[in-house]
């Protein structure tokens, strides 16, 4: 029994510390098979001006045949594009084994930069970048942001 209450006490101070997401929304991919033209896009109202945490969320099942993931993300204002990045998200480690959460789907979430961002609407556009016509396996893919992160 007091090894149950240690785990739930660790569990909720890690838990207090991570900052609540102000946005967070996984979209389906049509037949597990993302496509090397299509974009997955959110539409996101900033609350306020400041710096953000942002993670692109993968979900895939077992049967994704990468060790990675390569993906271009793209924010626009409403006036222009203001940010371009790739990111390389690690699916499994070299020996096979996946990196993400699950069974037989497994869920991911894998930082991006920290940006600053004025308070407005913004969309975020995500385009997997694996010279691949279509990657089989992957379910969803998402955007979670959080204000930065201050020390505790």
């Amino acid at each position: 029994m007091k090894k149950y209450i240690w785990t739930v006490l660790v569990l909720c101070i890690l838990a207090a510390c991570q900052q609540p997401a102000i946005f967070e929304n996984y979209k389906t991919i049509e037949k597990e098979s993302w496509l090397i033209n299509d974009t997955v896009r959110f539409q996101v109202d900033i609350p306020r001006s400041g710096e953000y945490d942002f993670n692109v969320g993968i979900r895939h099942t077992t049967d994704y045949e990468m060790a990675n993931l390569w993906c271009f993300i793209q924010i626009k204002d409403s006036a222009q594009t203001i940010l371009r990045d790739t990111l390389n998200i690690k699916i499994a480690e070299p020996d096979g084994r996946w990196l993400g959460k699950g069974n037989s789907m497994k869920t991911l979430e894998t930082p991006s930069h920290i940006h600053m961002l004025n308070a407005g609407k913004y969309t975020f556009d995500i385009i997997q970048g694996m010279r691949t016509r279509s990657l089989n396996g992957i379910k969803n893919v998402g955007l979670v942001i959080r204000t930065k992160e201050t020390n505790h």
